[in-house]
Formats: structure tokens, C-alpha cells, sequence
């Protein structure tokens, strides 16, 4: 699939692998991040290019679930 660049724009919501708070980071910024510090637990928590796609496919099918209701 890739990162999807009709995302870029959107906010992305993921959990942080250490305390489960919330991240929210735009497609855009998303696709750039190596690591990025958790405001839950203030720590440093790298992202994988696979967590990314796995991010951006959830937001792509969400999407996709919204616009058939």
C-alpha cells in the first residue's frame, strides 16, 4: 500500500507503545518521524516504517468504513 499521500493532510492518531497515550501527528509529518516523544509518558519512542503503514492502512480503512455509511 504504501503511505498514502491523500492522508498527508490528515490527522493520524496512534497509541504510544509504552503508556497507550494518544499520539496525533499529520500524514505529512508522520511519513518523516523516526522517533517522537510521548506527552503521556515523555518518552522517546521510535517508529518504524512498518508501524507506519500499519497507521496509515487503520486511517485508510476508517476512511474508507465512513464514506460507505
Amino acid at each position: 500500500m504504501g503511505l498514502a499521500e491523500d492522508l498527508s493532510d490528515v490527522a493520524l492518531t496512534f497509541a504510544c507503545p509504552d503508556c497507550s497515550y494518544p499520539a496525533v501527528r499529520k500524514g505529512s509529518a508522520l511519513k518523516t518521524i523516526a522517533r517522537f516523544r510521548c506527552d503521556g509518558c515523555n518518552a522517546k519512542v521510535r517508529i518504524t516504517y512498518p508501524q507506519k503503514l500499519a497507521i496509515f492502512e487503520k486511517h485508510k480503512l476508517l476512511t474508507a468504513q465512513g464514506a460507505k455509511q
